[in-house]
């Protein structure tokens, strides 16, 4: 387009402002008799033209930029292909960036993307890829979400690998944005499972038989989750020396630290009544099958027997029957509260408890290197025989010596006082193994 400058003619002594518009003619006096004070005016006169002219301008050329991108993203949508969502899983699991994430995780996960997958065909059959996700799409399917009563933990698996998956795969889907990211969570209400008595405890462990006897004692007597009690392995029980050396798995991936478990008397007993020559691979070989093939199946087993003992498995007022989701207060990991709670009511040391469940908190893990094994075989033959028939075996009087006490005597010691302080100090040895 034409710039519209303007321009002077002089008559008589004033010079007047000339210019076109839409092919008529305009002049105005500009008021003036020296030609540089008019030339000033013109340009006044001309701005607002001029400004427009610009804006216009600056409009044609952004309309080209744009019309220039959506060219150029059609021609290399038509040499690569935008990622399509019947290609985004795999996509995923090959991804070099994406997390490390177990077998149970993945298959979770894979459930969370199906499930959006499968929506998305039938609320925007025309969004076959993952670009045409917009923030509006993945409102509309929290809304979905919502709609189907999910609980608040549920809900927000869903969102956070939604937006996990879109963040990982935003190089080969040609992402601008994450519409995942910021979506509002829910607020969840932590519901923990409590301990059971010793009453509790001795029904549980005299009905059961079997394989599911010995499940619930490595629960209970070592305060092992369920995925380690089902898969424990005989390579990793030493019955001579009398301890389950094992990583716990939940922590396998970031910690792959083992964690050293003596083995209680009553447990004791019934490992070793497999013949030694049959002690290879799984220590329950049912039941860890039943683990990698049916969990849900081996759970609910379990439930049914804490059931059959007449416990309360769920809050009351929900679960089957209420329409409200079961909210549950005892299950296989209960026994793992159970075995926290009676080594604490035994009086063992906090650090060497939170050593024996494998606590994964880095603070406490510098706390396991100081954890004797003593102390630790201690905390667990502390724990009831709540087995019937159970083979008896002394538990040792452990009395701790207070640190501030060995430093204290430990900053005196010298070539003088050595005697004195040697005579102190095993004093308070010995009255540690009184």
């Amino acid at each position: 387009m034409r710039r519209r400058t303007g321009f002077l003619i002089q008559r008589g002594k004033i010079y007047y402002a000339c210019w076109t518009l839409g092919g008529r003619k305009f002049m105005r006096s500009t008021g003036k008799t020296n030609r540089r004070e008019a030339e000033v005016e013109l340009h006044r006169i001309m701005e607002p033209f001029l400004a427009g002219d610009e804006v216009t301008c600056l409009q044609n050329i952004a309309a080209r930029i744009e019309g220039r991108k959506a060219e150029l993203t059609r021609l290399e949508d038509d040499r690569n292909p935008p990622l399509r969502l019947d290609r985004a899983w795999e996509t995923y699991i090959a991804a070099p960036n994406r997390p490390d994430s177990g077998e149970r995780t993945i298959e979770d996960y894979h459930g969370y993307f199906e499930a959006f997958a499968n929506w998305l065909k039938e609320e925007h059959p025309s969004s076959t890829a993952l670009r045409d996700v917009t923030p509006e799409i993945a409102g509309q399917y929290a809304a979905h979400l919502v709609k189907r009563r999910l609980s608040a933990n549920s809900y927000n698996k869903h969102l956070r690998f939604q937006e996990l998956f879109f963040r990982v795969l935003k190089g080969p889907a040609r992402l601008a944005e994450n519409p995942w990211e910021g979506m509002q969570r829910k607020r969840v209400m932590s519901e923990s499972r409590r301990e059971l008595t010793i009453d509790e405890l001795r029904e549980v462990c005299r009905t059961a038989s079997g394989e599911m006897q010995s499940l619930l004692a490595l629960g209970l007597f070592c305060g092992l989750r369920l995925k380690d009690a089902a898969l424990l392995q005989w390579g990793e029980v030493d019955l001579q020396r009398g301890v389950i050396r094992r990583v716990p798995s939940k922590t396998a991936r970031r910690k792959p630290r083992p964690v050293i478990l003596p083995i209680h008397p009553s447990l004791r007993e019934m490992l070793a009544e497999t013949p030694a020559k049959d002690r290879r691979g799984d220590v329950l070989p049912e039941t860890a099958a039943l683990y990698r093939t049916r969990r849900d199946t081996l759970i609910r087993r379990i439930q049914a027997h804490f059931e059959n003992c007449n416990i309360e498995t769920v809050e009351p007022g929900t679960g089957r029957g209420t329409g409200k989701r079961a909210i549950v207060r005892v299950g296989f990991h209960s026994l793992r509260h159970s075995f926290v709670s009676l080594c604490r009511e035994a009086n063992a040391p906090l650090s060497v408890v939170e050593s024996l469940v494998g606590h994964s908190n880095p603070t406490m893990t510098r706390l396991y290197s100081h954890t004797s094994e003593d102390a630790a075989r201690a905390a667990v033959l502390s724990l009831p025989p709540v087995i019937e028939d159970s083979p008896a075996e002394s538990v040792p009087s452990v009395k701790l010596i207070e640190a501030a006490k060995v430093r204290s005597l430990a900053e005196k010691l010298d070539v003088r006082h050595w005697r004195r302080i040697r005579s102190q100090l095993l004093e308070m040895t010995q009255e540690g193994h009184s």
